[in-house]
Order: C-alpha cells, then sequence, then structure tokens
C-alpha cells in the first residue's frame, strides 16, 4: 500500500494523496488501508520514513573533500544540490505535508541532519579559515543557501530557467558560493 501511496504522490501528485485513492491505487479495500494507516497524516509520516533521503545526506556530508574551506563546502554543497535532485518527490511531500497539514516533517528532517551537519561544521572550522560564528547561525545560513539555490532554479520563469541552462550547474552553484563566501562588496570596501 505505501508503493500505492508513493506512485499517487509522485504523479499525479500530493494533493491526489488520500485513503480512498490509495486503496484504489493498491487495489484493496479501504478497511484495509485503514487499518494501516487510520488517515492521510499516518501515510505521509510512513512514506518519510520509507522515501527519506537521509543515507544518502549523510554520505554526502561524510564524503564531501577540499583542500580548504572554500572547496570542502563547495563540494557539500554540489553534493547536497546532487541529493535533492535525486529526492525531489521526497523534499516536494515534506514541503507539502509542512504547508498544508500543519504537519512536522520539515522539523524532523532537521532534527534529522543535525548530526551530521554537525559534524560537517566540524571539518569545516576545523580548517581554521572560517571567521568565529556560531554553529547555529553557520547551519541556518548553510540551510537557507541550499533551500534557496533549490527552490530559486523551480521558481524561476521560463526565460529565466532558459539562462541557467547556458552555465552548467557547477558555475551557478560555485558563483553562489563565492559570494557566501566571500560577500557582494569589493575588497576595499569591506
Amino acid at each position: 500500500m505505501l508503493d500505492a501511496a508513493w506512485a499517487l504522490v509522485r504523479d499525479p501528485g500530493i494533493a491526489a494523496l488520500s485513503l480512498e485513492a490509495v486503496a484504489a491505487r493498491a487495489g484493496q479495500s479501504l478497511d484495509a488501508v485503514r487499518a494501516l494507516y487510520p488517515d492521510e497524516r499516518h501515510i505521509l509520516n510512513a512514506l518519510r520514513r520509507a522515501y527519506s533521503p537521509m543515507p544518502a545526506v549523510r554520505e554526502a556530508l561524510a564524503q564531501a573533500a577540499g583542500d580548504d574551506a572554500a572547496d570542502l563546502l563547495r563540494d557539500a554543497m554540489r553534493r547536497l544540490v546532487n541529493v535533492a535532485r535525486q529526492h525531489e518527490t521526497y523534499f516536494e511531500l515534506v514541503a507539502f505535508d509542512a504547508q498544508e497539514r500543519g504537519s512536522d516533517g520539515l522539523a524532523q528532517l532537521g532534527a534529522d541532519i543535525l548530526g551530521p551537519a554537525g559534524e560537517f561544521l566540524d571539518r569545516l572550522k576545523a580548517t581554521g579559515q572560517l571567521r568565529p560564528v556560531s554553529d547555529a547561525i553557520l547551519g541556518r545560513m548553510l540551510a537557507a543557501f541550499l533551500i534557496g539555490y533549490l527552490v530559486s532554479e523551480r521558481i524561476a520563469p521560463g526565460a529565466a530557467r532558459f539562462a541557467m541552462r547556458l552555465f552548467p550547474q557547477r558555475v551557478w552553484l560555485d558563483g553562489m558560493v563565492d559570494l557566501l563566501l566571500y560577500g557582494v562588496l569589493e575588497d576595499d570596501v569591506r
């Protein structure tokens, strides 16, 4: 039944998820679905657990490498963007659930990523190249950066998406990481 629910989330979309739709897609009775999942929230929670990208996120952060803080951050961001692209449906599920149903999916995702993110921040700080800033601020800024990068691709109008394709993803991401690392002000103004 969970496979049927996941298929519904992928196509036609999460808005179509209902106990009745899952039962029809799975070829099961509504009572059989209700026995496992009393409501849509239970289905969404089961989907988040079953299709979580956290193993891939952990691996991406653990495998990020670089000779200095800038290279390490660039590599981590590239890897995380790739994980997000491979798990787009999952992230849409979590965002929709949070927006439409007030679920704690985003909070759970944040809690799940704290350990691996903390380990990555320790590696980043161990380069000795960062200004002194709290882990909470640094972590939130990096999360906002990653989310902003991914969302800006999705919401861009057609002409902007075409322009984005003129340059490889690496150019866009590295350019944005450079701005994150060095700011927008000229050196003599800083």
